[in-house]
């Protein structure tokens, strides 16, 4: 069974022997749950990679909704801010982050990490409760969706899918462009030119050489009749304007 822990009357302890004294803060332990509810995304940013076959999404994200406890300080709105890292071709990941309940004293801060499988979370959270310095320990489960924040949470109780994951790094870097082999180079006059293609008659008298503009800045100020000096490489079996300018 999930448990979550608060730990929060403070005690000393004075050993005997020699007059030394240790001093033990926290000892009191209750036991506590809630339920909890964050599908308000705000802020959210998704960042998709393919690797080695595999798709990742990396999301960072705020997420906004309610606590419910019989615990004081575990009842009141809830913010989620949560870095998740899921694969979605194994439909496994995990969510690093920290939530802040703002019960009466807003003082109920925890970090926590949890795996997520196939958008169930099982995880683990620590920090502070009240502003009496009080220790939060204890499990965190539910449903997880970059889009639909976190729903059917549950501190402290629940049946978490209990899960250990090994994630080891792959190369996203993607894969390395083909460089040209084949490259066209034309001295000549601009026979015709527009924002998608251009043609120019080669100075030699041979036949007349059209390449593709992929970008219409690269023609910005050629006009028909201008002498120009022409490059350009095959791409998919297409002639492809490289560079053009005015030869004066």
């Amino acid at each position: 069974m999930k448990r979550l822990i608060l730990i929060t009357a403070a005690i000393s302890a004075l050993v005997a022997a020699s007059a030394a004294v240790a001093h033990l803060k926290t000892g009191d332990v209750t036991q506590v749950s809630a339920t909890l509810s964050a599908p308000t995304a705000a802020n959210v940013q998704t960042r998709t990679l393919t690797c080695d076959g595999q798709t990742i999404e990396i999301t960072l994200g705020h997420y906004s909704g309610t606590a419910t406890s019989t615990t004081t300080e575990l009842n009141g709105p809830v913010d989620l801010f949560v870095k998740s890292t899921y694969n979605t071709t194994k439909k496994l990941g995990w969510i690093d982050g920290w939530l802040k309940v703002r019960a009466s004293d807003k003082r109920t801060r925890a970090s926590f990490t949890a795996i997520n499988v196939d958008g169930k979370l099982d995880g683990w959270l620590r920090g502070s409760a009240s502003h009496r310095g009080g220790l939060l320990f204890g499990s965190l489960a539910g449903s997880f969706s970059k889009t639909g924040g976190l729903t059917d949470g549950t501190l402290g109780t629940g049946t978490g899918t209990n899960a250990a994951v090994i994630a080891k790094r792959i190369d996203c870097g993607g894969e390395k462009p083909t460089r040209p082999s084949v490259f066209l180079f034309v001295r000549g006059e601009v026979d015709s030119v527009s924002a998608t293609t251009i043609t120019v008659k080669p100075k030699d008298g041979s036949a007349n050489q059209t390449c593709t503009v992929k970008n219409a800045d690269q023609v910005k100020g050629i006009d028909a009749k201008d002498q120009v000096e022409m490059s350009c490489v095959q791409v998919a079996g297409v002639w492809t304007l490289a560079k053009v300018h005015e030869r004066h």
